[in-house]
């Protein structure tokens, strides 16, 4: 929860890190942008920069406020590079008006409004309320009204392009008012504002509700080719909406349609030209012929089947340098960065890397689960740089694109795993991504994986894991799509163990002649017996569930997250299961809670 903001005595340092740190302590994200030079000049070096040491080091945040950050590591990193960058704040939760001119000052001297957090600028000063404008960012006269999270602010101990720096007033409250219901009337009345200006054909301009999307998504676009400042980007396309819209487009939707000209503009001389090397390199894997460095491989398999068992074993060889399955070959011993959202790291997964032999010390983790929306996959680039993983494994795919993006959609599918090929060519590391499979029988396995086709597309090899087809007690890998080698052979695994107090492992055992379709086939059953949807969400909750007892939301959303049974059917199957004694309820009413029990047999 985000603290009450108050101005603290490291806040009003004069060294920035200091300052960043205090920020942060408050529940502030900040933002490092280019600083002001010895010179006067923007640190960016561009003769012609529209908005001097105010514009983000794009290297580190290459989302301007989007990637506004807490992580302390990061802005000493960007200052060991930057020791002149200047400091800002995020707007989340905040509002800020900026007042620059003799006519601002006039116009809030005539709000009365409340004393509050007061910061002396280069020409003027900002006064910050606690809480958002409900209308939204917008321009007066000689007077900013700057608010969300959309928005930052330049905070001391920052350097003004007029050479002066930015400081707290020692004679306002150190406490933040809330934000007073006053402040819209700074806004400028619209209507008077153009019934007052010139009306030469030059100036006439009027944007109709019909057509603002599609004025502003070019204009942006247009923009975006002229100016690498998104600030100033957003803040020429507000005054248009303000000043020149029939009917403004709310603050959201007008972000809206900046965000997505985002996806289309890229600096000409950077997306096209000659080839930047003329010398081939060959292709390189971490696992010869089935994972290739410097792209994405794809695991999948039908749910419940074990798919993270296997993973296991393979991040057992990179870690510790093991032989592969089979193979007289060894991993290449490194590091792995492992994402996992499905298993628990104590319970599940450490017992299985022990089991197999892995060496944990090589082994780094994303610390909680989030989504890798467009921040946290450049954060995660930067960290994969940084610790140079020779493998990095995702678990799930899906459930690290999050809700944001359309899996069924090809474009989107193609965008986020296009990049993240780009990171593992950069860094010169693999990556393992876990798919599921759906139900339909018909289909090759890969026309099977949930989501896009757009999956099977972009990446560079595809592994199926499933069941042996002499033998369906036993599991098998086959390797179904490769660009840049030959297919490997299938590998036949045993499932060892796995019992109340046992961790299963899997070993290998053979090579198979079985393909992809064979390994990953849909049982079906003959007329009149029971489906075997039943059997297998009965094997998957087994595995699941441990002695410490959980709530069943927590069983019914991991089975129906894998299309194993509907929630009618597992509430079916939970009564057979706790009558026959495999699980057992803990507690009643809302405290309820299952876990393993010992099935009952018939005397």
């Amino acid at each position: 929860m985000r603290q009450h903001f108050r101005v603290s005595k490291q806040m009003r340092s004069r060294n920035t890190l200091d300052a960043a740190k205090a920020q942060i302590a408050a529940g502030r994200k900040v933002i490092l942008t280019y600083g002001i030079g010895e010179d006067g000049r923007c640190s960016c070096k561009r003769d012609d920069c529209p908005s001097p040491g105010k514009h983000p080091l794009s290297k580190y945040f290459p989302n301007g406020v989007y990637s506004a950050t807490d992580d302390i590591e990061l802005v000493q990193k960007a200052l060991r590079t930057h020791p002149r960058a200047n400091l800002a704040i995020s707007l989340a939760g905040l509002t800020v008006v900026d007042v620059d001119g003799k006519a601002g000052k006039q116009a809030v001297e005539g709000l009365d409004l409340p004393k509050t957090v007061k910061v002396f600028t280069g020409r003027g000063y900002h006064l910050y309320y606690q809480g958002e404008c409900s209308g939204g960012a917008f321009k007066g006269d000689e007077i900013d009204v700057l608010t969300g999270a959309n928005r930052m602010v330049m905070v001391p101990p920052s350097t003004h392009p007029s050479g002066k720096r930015y400081r707290y007033s020692s004679q306002s409250p150190s406490g933040m008012a809330a934000m007073p219901k006053n402040l819209s009337k700074l806004k400028p009345d619209r209507t008077q504002h153009r019934k007052e200006g010139p009306q030469t054909a030059s100036t006439d301009l009027v944007i109709k509700s019909g057509s603002r999307n599609d004025f502003f998504f070019r204009t942006a676009c247009f923009l975006r080719r002229r100016f690498d400042d998104k600030n100033a980007v957003e803040a020429m396309l507000e005054t248009l909406n303000n000043d020149f819209t029939e009917a403004p487009l709310s603050p959201s939707e007008l972000r809206s349609v900046i965000q997505s000209s985002g996806n289309y503009v890229e600096d000409t001389a950077a997306l096209f030209g000659p080839p930047k090397t003329t010398e081939p390199l060959p292709m390189e894997f971490l696992y010869y012929p089935y994972i290739p460095y410097f792209g994405v491989t794809l695991l999948a398999g039908n749910p419940g089947m074990g798919k993270s068992l296997l993973v296991s074993r393979l991040i057992a060889a990179v870690t510790s340098g093991s032989p592969w399955p089979l193979s007289d070959e060894c991993a290449p011993k490194g590091k792995v960065l492992l994402l996992s959202a499905e298993d628990n790291w104590q319970r599940v997964t450490l017992g299985r890397l022990l089991e197999h032999g892995a060496d944990i010390s090589q082994i780094r983790m994303m610390q909680r689960f989030k989504i890798l929306c467009p921040d946290n996959l450049e954060a995660m680039a930067r960290y994969i740089d940084e610790e140079r993983p020779k493998l990095v494994v995702i678990d799930t795919l899906t459930a690290y694109m999050g809700s944001g993006r359309d899996m069924n959609r090809q474009n989107e599918v193609g965008e986020f795993l296009g990049r993240l090929t780009e990171i593992a060519e950069d860094a010169g590391c693999a990556v393992l991504a876990i798919g599921h499979l759906n139900k339909q029988s018909s289909e090759h396995p890969l026309f099977r994986i949930v989501g896009s086709i757009g999956f099977a597309a972009s990446i560079r090899s595809a592994l199926f894991y499933g069941t042996d087809p002499t033998d369906r007690s036993r599991f098998a890998l086959a390797h179904g799509k490769a660009n840049a080698s030959e297919l490997g052979k299938t590998i036949i695994f045993e499932r060892f163990g796995g019992g109340r107090d046992e961790t299963p492992v899997l070993h290998p055992v053979e090579f198979s002649d079985a393909n992809e379709a064979e390994v990953c086939r849909v049982e079906t059953n003959s007329v009149g017996r029971p489906a075997s949807a039943t059997d297998s969400a009965r094997e998957f909750i087994l595995e699941f569930l441990s002695d410490q007892p959980v709530r069943w939301e927590a069983v019914e959303s991991a089975v129906t997250s894998r299309s194993l049974a509907s929630v009618g059917t597992l509430n079916v199957l939970r009564a057979d299961m706790a009558k026959s004694g495999e699980i057992v309820q803990v507690g009643k009413g809302k405290s309820t809670r299952w876990k393993l029990g010992e099935p009952r047999t018939d005397e």
